[in-house]
C-alpha cells in the first residue's frame, strides 16, 4: 500500500447535502479550516460546484435543523452541512432578471459591449425553460422494468387468468387482440427510456412481463418468456418504421435516404445510443423548427460577447440542446468549425449543463465522489501489480507521499489507472514545461486528443499547474482549468457532447471512467474492466 502523510491535525469527514437526494462526503485531510471561506473553497473543489451559494449546518440544539453557518467552531467531525444556492435559475437571468454567478472556465475570454443589440429586440422567441424546452427523456433505462397497466378491458382480462393460473396452474393463450394490446403498450413503455433497446433490454421487459402476469408464461419456451422477446422485437421494429413517419430524429436519421448510396443497407452505420446517452437525437422543442432555433444561434453568438451575461447564455443553450444536438450526430462537424458556431458550449459551465441534458447526471459531483470513494481500493489494487507496470505505478504515485492536496491525488490514480489497464498516461496528459516555447506549442498542434499541462522548472507536487486545458484535433478548446482530475471530467463530457469515440490507445481507461466512475452503462463490460470491477468488489 501507498503511504500517505499524516501532518498535524486528524482529517476530518463531514456530509455535504448538494441537493434533494444527492449528498457526497467531503474529506479534510487537514482538519476543519479556519474560516467557512476556506471551507467553500473545498466543497467546490472536492464536490464540483460551481455556483455561489452559502451553508448550513444541523443544528443538534434545534431537533437537527438546519441553521446558517456562521462560525467553523459549529462543526466538527462528521457533521453534516447543506448547501443553499444564492443563484437563481438561469431564466431569471434573461433581460430585466440578475444573472447568475460568470463561468469559471472559459476556453476564451469574452469581451463585447453590453450597449450591444438586446436578445428579446433580435429574437420573439421566448427562451425560459419549459417542459417544451428540455429534452424528453428524464431518466435512463431502469434498473427494474415496470410493466405498465394496460387497457381496462385487457388488464381485466388478464386479472382474472392470473387468478386462475394461481389456483390451478391454467396458462393463458391470449388471442390476437389481446397480443397486440400488450405488445403495444409495452412498446410505448419501452419508447419511453428508448428507441433502439439492446437484446438484454428486451429480455428484461419480456421477464418483467411474465414476472407481473405468470399466466402469460409460454409452455414451450425454456424461459418461458422467449417468443415475448421476438414479439417485442417485432413490435419495436413496426413502432420505429411509425415514429420515422411522425419525423421522430432518432430514427429518421438512420433512414435509407440518409445513407451512402453505395451503402444503402437498413444495417449500415446505425446511428443510436451507445453510453448511455439518454437524449442521445432528440426533438425540437414544441412550436420551434430548425430555421427559429438557428435565428437563436445567431443571437447566441452575440450574447456570449456580453459580460455578466451567462444566465441568458445558458438559457438560450438549453432552448438550442435539440438543434445543436442534432447537427452533432448528423454532420459530425469539424471540432475547428462547430467551436466557431457554438463558442458558448466551450467552458465548464456549458459543458457540464449539456452533459446532464444528454444523460440526465450531474458529471462533476458524480465523478468525484465516486473517484474518491474508489480511490482507497484502487490503490489497494495497484500496489499488488508486479514487473514493469507495478514499478511504474510506484512512481506514478509518489506525490501522494509528498502532499496531502485532493487533486494530486485524483491525478495520481487516474494516471495510475492508466497504466493499469495497460494503456499509457502521456497518452491522456501531455505535459510541458514554460521553458518549451515554440517547440511545446508545435506539439500541442498535432494533438488530435488530450490534456495538456504547462508547469514550472522544479516545480514541488504541492504546486499547482502553470494552465491546464484540452486540445482536440489540434484546437485547443479549454484552458485554465486549474487541475488534471477537472480537466480530465471535462474531455469525458466533450466525448460525450461532441459524440466522439474513444481513442483507441485509451479505450479501457475511458471506459472505466464511464462504467465503474460515473456507472453509465455499468452491466456491460469488457473482460479487463470486468476483472477489475472484481478487484474492487472484494
Amino acid at each position: 500500500m501507498y503511504k500517505i502523510v499524516d501532518e498535524m491535525a486528524a482529517p476530518v469527514k463531514l456530509r455535504v447535502i448538494l441537493g434533494e437526494n444527492d449528498s457526497q462526503r467531503l474529506i479534510l485531510q487537514d482538519g476543519i479550516p479556519e474560516t467557512i471561506g476556506e471551507l467553500v473553497q473545498h466543497i467546490k473543489r472536492q464536490c464540483g460546484v460551481e455556483d455561489h451559494f452559502r451553508l448550513q449546518f444541523m443544528d443538534a440544539e434545534f431537533g437537527n435543523e438546519f441553521t446558517n453557518l456562521t462560525s467553523v467552531l459549529e462543526i466538527q467531525d462528521k457533521s453534516t452541512l447543506k448547501l443553499v444556492f444564492d443563484s437563481a435559475p438561469a431564466a431569471s437571468a434573461l433581460p430585466g432578471g440578475s444573472p447568475p454567478p460568470p463561468c469559471s472556465t472559459p476556453a476564451t475570454s469574452w469581451s463585447g459591449d453590453d450597449s450591444s443589440l438586446s436578445f428579446s429586440s433580435l429574437c420573439d422567441t421566448d427562451i425560459l425553460s419549459s417542459p417544451e424546452s428540455t429534452p424528453s427523456r428524464s431518466s435512463g433505462w431502469p434498473v427494474v422494468f415496470v410493466v405498465p397497466r394496460f387497457p381496462y378491458d385487457c388488464q381485466l382480462q388478464l386479472d382474472k387468468a392470473n387468478a386462475a393460473f394461481k389456483e390451478s396452474g391454467t396458462l393463458l393463450d391470449p388471442d390476437v387482440r389481446l397480443k397486440t394490446a400488450i405488445l403495444d403498450s409495452l412498446a410505448e413503455e419501452i419508447v419511453r427510456y428508448k428507441v433502439y433497446p439492446s437484446d438484454s433490454e428486451f429480455e428484461e421487459v419480456a421477464e418483467a412481463l411474465v414476472s407481473s402476469h405468470p399466466c402469460l408464461k409460454e409452455p414451450g419456451s425454456a424461459t418461458g418468456y422467449g417468443g415475448w422477446k421476438v414479439s417485442l422485437k417485432y413490435k419495436l421494429a413496426n413502432y420505429r418504421r411509425k415514429l420515422k413517419r411522425l419525423g421522430c430524429p432518432e430514427v429518421e436519421l438512420n433512414s435509407l435516404t440518409n445513407k451512402p448510396a453505395d451503402k444503402c443497407s437498413p444495417a449500415y452505420g446505425v446511428k443510436k445510443p451507445r453510453r448511455a446517452e439518454v437524449n442521445y437525437c432528440p426533438t425540437y422543442p414544441s412550436g420551434e423548427s430548425a430555421e427559429t432555433l438557428e435565428k437563436i444561434r445567431e443571437t447566441l453568438l452575440l450574447e456570449v460577447k456580453k459580460r455578466n451575461n451567462q444566465g441568458t447564455v445558458a438559457a438560450m443553450m438549453e432552448k438550442t440542446f435539440a438543434h445543436r444536438r442534432q447537427e452533432v450526430i448528423r454532420d459530425a462537424p469539424l471540432i475547428a468549425d462547430f467551436k466557431t458556431k457554438w463558442p458558448a458550449l466551450f467552458c465548464v459551465r456549458e459543458l457540464t449543463a449539456e452533459f446532464k441534458r444528454i444523460t440526465t447526471v450531474s458529471l462533476l459531483p458524480k465523478f468525484f465522489s465516486q473517484l474518491d470513494a474508489l480511490s482507497s481500493k484502487l490503490m489497494k489494487v495497484f500496489s499488488k501489480k508486479g514487473g514493469g507496470q507495478g514499478r511504474k505505478i510506484k512512481s506514478i504515485m509518489i506525490p501522494i507521499t509528498q502532499t496531502d492536496a485532493i487533486d494530486v491525488r485524483r491525478e495520481c490514480i487516474i494516471k495510475a489507472l492508466c497504466v493499469y489497464l495497460n494503456e499509457e498516461p502521456e497518452n491522456l496528459v501531455k505535459e510541458y514545461m514554460n521553458t518549451d516555447g515554440e517547440s511545446s506549442e508545435a506539439a500541442m498542434m498535432k494533438t488530435t486528443f488530450g490534456i495538456f499541462v504547462i508547469r514550472k522548472e522544479d516545480a514541488e507536487p504541492k504546486d499547482g499547474p502553470e494552465d491546464v486545458g484540452i486540445i482536440l484535433e489540434g484546437v485547443q478548446v479549454l484552458d485554465e482549468l486549474g487541475n488534471v482530475p477537472l480537466a480530465v471530467g471535462m474531455l469525458f463530457a466533450l466525448v460525450y457532447a461532441l459524440n466522439l469515440s474513444y481513442p483507441p490507445e485509451l479505450r479501457y481507461t475511458f471506459e472505466a471512467l464511464q462504467k465503474l466512475i460515473m456507472e453509465l452503462d455499468g452491466n456491460r463490460l469488457s473482460k479487463k474492466i470486468q476483472t477489475l470491477k472484481t478487484l474492487l468488489a472484494r
